[in-house]
């Protein structure tokens, strides 16, 4: 985590510095963040694109090796092979919420190291004084916390670290309309009497990833059109998701649950956009209607370069777009065959329609 810690770590801390409110600065965060994941996003919605557009395809090579899984397998690698499709692109922008996750967990756990920016030296310092003072800093990951609320409670206790680190943990606040973001949501309707408030944010985590849900899963329905295995796994992935949500906002910090709760807000809007700009289904359509457009102006082409050819008045530009495509195909491999007959010794073997399927 302290890994991933740092990049997060500099990007929270001028977010802070910016402005000085750890609950829009953490907003602020999580904004940036989605605009870099931004052209990840973009490249997944044209893939589903992508895939609507040669879905029949897929279904046809589905039905012809339903009984010959090997077969099946190949031929499905050379289509995504000839689509320049990459099946797992559609992972990449769930799986990479995990770095950035495990990131800002060791943010809001570390606050003197990340936002503060104390060195060592001076966190030792504030660590032996607070061991001195038999505060419990067992927990190795939330001792920089332990320190803080500490330093909050006695600060003349501290006085030997110097002034001016005193001054900046007594102005250091984590908290945001009422929530400690550094204390972990417990699953309880009152706390001490009070209205738990970080509780609503394990819900509100787990009812916007709903949405999420339903709203990506009505974007990819044009890319997963019929098909049974795909739409079951959405669905599943519909309740999957929020119940995952739900469960690490309740076992992290509450500021990583509010993240989560904003990202998720952000994705849903981000997601209707991408939707209407980059439509799958309309996107595959004008594919298809953009090579069926090439494919008639090689047919005009052919039709005229063979009037040319008719009438005495071709080049040899001409002469070569009177050819079809499998004509084409059919020269280059007699003229590969005759090469490799004429380097090796062997005889030459006429092309034939088989060897062009």
């Amino acid at each position: 985590m302290e890994v991933l810690g740092w990049p997060m770590g500099w990007i929270m801390f001028a977010c802070y510095w910016l402005i000085p409110n750890y609950g829009v600065a953490l907003i602020l965060f999580t904004i940036i963040t989605r605009v870099l994941l931004f052209p990840i996003s973009l490249k997944q919605q044209k893939e589903q694109a992508k895939m609507a557009f040669f879905r029949p395809k897929l279904e046809a090579i589905q039905k012809k090796y339903a009984n010959n899984k090997e077969k099946y397998n190949e031929e499905l690698q050379k289509l995504y092979t000839e689509e320049h499709y990459n099946p797992l692109s559609g992972c990449l922008p769930s799986l990479i919420q995990f770095p950035l996750l495990f990131g800002l967990i060791d943010v809001i756990y570390r606050p003197m190291t990340h936002l503060l920016r104390f060195g060592t030296a001076t966190i030792d310092q504030l660590k032996t004084i607070a061991t001195g003072l038999g505060v419990n800093l067992s927990y190795t990951y939330t001792e920089q916390i332990t320190i803080l609320n500490s330093v909050h409670s006695n600060p003349s206790a501290y006085a030997s670290v110097g002034s001016n680190v005193v001054n900046e943990i007594m102005n250091l606040n984590m908290n945001f309309l009422g929530m400690d973001f550094t204390q972990t949501p417990q699953f309880a309707l009152t706390v001490n009497g009070v209205f738990n408030v970080l509780l609503l944010i394990p819900i509100l985590s787990g009812v916007s990833s709903l949405f999420m849900s339903l709203v990506t899963m009505k974007s990819t329905a044009a890319a997963s059109g019929d098909n049974a295995q795909a739409n079951a796994m959405n669905r599943s992935m519909m309740f999957v998701m929020p119940i995952f949500s739900t469960y690490i906002a309740f076992i992290v910090p509450s500021g990583v649950g509010f993240y989560w709760l904003i990202s998720n807000l952000i994705m849903i809007a981000q997601t209707v956009f991408l939707n209407k700009k980059y439509n799958p289904k309309e996107m595959a359509e004008k594919m298809a209607a953009d090579i069926e457009a090439s494919k008639e102006e090689q047919r005009r082409m052919r039709q005229d370069a063979k009037k040319k050819l008719a009438d005495g008045t071709a080049t040899k530009e001409d002469e070569k777009a009177a050819l079809s495509q499998k004509e084409k195909d059919r020269r280059k491999l007699a003229e590969a065959r005759r090469r490799d007959a004429e380097k090796y010794g062997e005889e030459y073997v006429e092309v034939t329609d088989d060897d062009l399927k």
